[in-house]
């Protein structure tokens, strides 16, 4: 899908979505954990996609950093932040 005649004339949103998709889809492969080994939970994610809607610093947060290196977190994560947004 990502070939140029897919993208040509696709407007900044479709681009937007297909490159979410994309980098979802990279980050499934690049870290499944599919045992979720060291997994905050959906409490400690749902407050992460809280505080992430809310624009709170969160690089220095450790459950943070491993939901941005575990594909089913991360995915779990942005589904909570949809969920979050005014």
């Amino acid at each position: 899908m990502t070939d140029v005649q897919s993208v040509k004339g696709e407007s900044a949103e479709q681009k937007w979505h297909r490159l979410q998709h994309e980098y979802r889809q990279a980050m499934e492969a690049a870290y499944p954990n599919p045992e979720r080994c060291g997994c905050p939970g959906m409490v400690t994610l749902r407050e992460l996609a809280a505080r992430s809607a809310r624009f709170e610093d969160l690089e220095n947060d450790p459950d943070w950093k491993h939901a941005i290196r575990c594909g089913p977190c991360y995915d779990e994560f942005l589904k909570l932040r949809e969920s979050c947004r005014p």
